[in-house]
C-alpha cells in the first residue's frame, strides 16, 4: 500500500512523517533508537539537536558528541541556529561531510540563552532578515532546506503575518518548512492549533509540516487527511513511543516488521506499549553508552530522556525520581530492569502540557 503522496513527494519523500529536532534528545543514540523501531524500507526524516553555527566551523567531527552518526545513517537533517553568512558557510560546508538528507535552519527556538545573537525565534520577527538567511543557507547548501518556525511571535497566532513571512521563505528559496503549531510564548504548552495551517497550506506552493502535539500514529495521519499539511512531524511523544513511526506505517496498511527485539508488529495497546516503554529505555541505555561511554554525561542523557518520556506512564513520576536518584550509569540501568518488573504499567494514549 502507498503513504499518503504529498508536496514531499517532489523531494523524494515516500513518508511524509518525520521526527522533531529536540535539544538534549535528538543525538545519534535517539536517532539510532528510532530506527530501530522503523521497517527497513522506510527511510524516515530525523533532525539533529539543534547545532550552533558559532561553534561549528571550529568543531571536529571525531570529538564533537553532536555531531556523532550512526554507520550508514540516512535520512539525518541536521537543525542550525545562525543568521550570519560568515558563520553559516562554513557551518554547512561542515556538516556535508555527514553526508545529510537537508539543512534546516532554526527559527522557533524560544529559549532566551538562544536569542542574544537575533537568532532562533527572533528571526520571526523580521521576514527580511529570515528570508536572508534562508537564501545564505540555500547559496551554500547542495541539499535540500528547510525552516522550521513557530506560528506566531508573542502569545497569539497572526494567520496574516504568518502568511506573508513563509511567502517571504519560499521566495527566497526555502525548499519546505516546518511550523510548529504554537506561539513562542507557549512554547510547549497548552493544545496546538492545527487549524491554522489548513489555510496557509493551500497558499504556499512548497510543502508544508505540521508539528505541535502530535502525540498518536492517528494525530500524525489525520494530520495529512484533514488538515491539508504536507507531513506530520513528532516531537516528545517519540521518547515514550519510539515505534510511532512503525504505527504510522502499519496504519497505512504496510506489513513489514522492523528491527526491534523480532517483534512482527509493533505494539498497539495501552498494555503492549507500557511493557515495550521500559524495553526501549533499555536500547536507548545501551546505545548511549556504545555511543558516548558510561560516564556523568551519559547519565545525564539516560535521566532527560525518562524525564521526557515518563509522563506518558501513569505512575511515571515516581519511576522519574528513582532514575533520577541514581548516582552512576549502571546503577540506573539496574534500577530500569527491576522497575520494568516489579510495575508493568500500559502507557498513556496522551498528555497535557
Amino acid at each position: 500500500m502507498k503513504f499518503p503522496e504529498t508536496r514531499l513527494k517532489r523531494l523524494h519523500v515516500d513518508f511524509p512523517f518525520m521526527v522533531a529536532p529536540m535539544v538534549g534528545l535528538s543525538h545519534v543514540a535517539f536517532r539510532e533508537l528510532i530506527r530501530a523501531y522503523t521497517p527497513e524500507d522506510i527511510t524516515p526524516l530525523i533532525f539533529s539537536e539543534m547545532l550552533s553555527s558559532r561553534r561549528l566551523p571550529s568543531e571536529r567531527l571525531e570529538r564533537a558528541e553532536n555531531l556523532f552518526v550512526a554507520e550508514n545513517e540516512r535520512g539525518l537533517i541536521p537543525q542550525l541556529l545562525g543568521n550570519e553568512e560568515r558563520f553559516i558557510a562554513p557551518s554547512v560546508e561542515k556538516l556535508m561531510e555527514l553526508n545529510p538528507w537537508g539543512i534546516d535552519i532554526n527559527m522557533g527556538c524560544p529559549k532566551k540563552k538562544n536569542l542574544s545573537h537575533n537568532w532562533g525565534v527572533l528571526l520571526l520577527g523580521d521576514k527580511e532578515y529570515a528570508a536572508e538567511v534562508v537564501r545564505v543557507t540555500k547559496k551554500h547548501s547542495p541539499r535540500p532546506v528547510s525552516v522550521k518556525l513557530r506560528a506566531g511571535l508573542g502569545d497569539k497566532i497572526d494567520l496574516e503575518y504568518l502568511d506573508s513571512f513563509t511567502e517571504a521563505l519560499e521566495e527566497a528559496g526555502a525548499d519546505w518548512m516546518t511550523i510548529h503549531c504554537r506561539s513562542s510564548e507557549q512554547k510547549h504548552h497548552g493544545k496546538a492549533n492545527w487549524e491554522v495551517l489548513t489555510e496557509l497550506s493551500q497558499r504556499r506552493t512548497i510543502p508544508v509540516v505540521a508539528n505541535g502535539d502530535v502525540q498518536t500514529a492517528q494525530d500524525a495521519i489525520s494530520l495529512i487527511r484533514h488538515f491539508g499539511v504536507d507531513g506530520a512531524m513528532v516531537a516528545r511523544a517519540a521518547t515514550a513511543r519510539p515505534w510511532i513511526l512503525w504505527q504510522i506505517a502499519k496504519e497505512l496498511g504496510h506489513a513489514q516488521s522492523a528491527r526491534a527485539r523480532a517483534l512482527e508488529n509493533p505494539p498497539m495497546t495501552p498494555e503492549e506499549e507500557g511493557r515495550e516503554y521500559f524495553q526501549a529505555v533499555l536500547r536507548f541505555a545501551f546505545l548511549v553508552k556504545k555511543y558516548f561511554g558510561s560516564g556523568e554525561g551519559s547519565l545525564q542523557r539516560l535521566k532527560f530522556y525518562i524525564g521526557v518520556s515518563s509522563p506518558w506512564l501513569p505512575f511515571g513520576h515516581h519511576f522519574w525520581k528513582l532514575i533520577h536518584a541514581s548516582r552512576e550509569f549502571d546503577q540506573a540501568v539496574d534500577r530500569i530492569e527491576e522497575y520494568a518488573v516489579q510495575n508493568p504499567q500500559p502507557l498513556r494514549e496522551r498528555v497535557s502540557h
